[in-house]
């Protein structure tokens, strides 16, 4: 069994201009190098098995893409936990995994590419229009995806 340790990840400036940060699990790996255990809730651009390396700042710069897409949710007034058991039985035909924490204030989804844009898309859409939820991928390409938020999109 491979143990994993958490690494404090830039995930932007707060308001006030001063960094803020996100414990992520990750594995150590030879010459500086992390391996991401679990997709960040916040800090953009990384997904669980993406090999990456961190700057003086701890921001992330991925060397390598694991094959999975990060999804991240909000919602627009709060989540029930039935929205989150929801969103876990629309993502098992996807080999979708979906976390978050005990408050709600947040879900996170792991999803592997191989899903299919179009498929993950119309997933999340159908589940963000019921769940009253905002949601968007941290790291891929906005030339490959569309998000979307609330019952109002279509």
């Amino acid at each position: 069994m491979t143990t994993h340790e958490h690494a404090q990840i830039w995930a932007g400036d707060k308001s006030d201009g001063q960094p803020a940060y996100e414990m992520v699990p990750v594995e150590r790996l030879p010459d500086g190098q992390y391996k991401i255990v679990g997709t960040p809730a916040l800090v953009l651009g990384c997904a669980a098995g993406d090999t990456v390396t961190l700057d003086e700042a701890m921001r992330v710069r991925v060397l390598h893409h694991g094959g999975n897409l990060a999804i991240q949710a909000f919602p627009i007034k709060e989540f029930a936990h039935s929205d989150v058991e929801r969103l876990r039985e629309a993502m098992t035909p996807l080999s979708g995994l979906v976390e978050a924490p005990a408050n709600l204030r947040f879900i996170v989804v792991t999803v592997p590419m191989s899903a299919g844009i179009p498929h993950i898309n119309s997933t999340m859409n159908e589940w963000a229009a019921t769940a009253n939820a905002e949601w968007s991928y941290g790291n891929a390409p906005d030339a490959l995806c569309s998000t979307a938020s609330g019952p109002d999109t279509a």
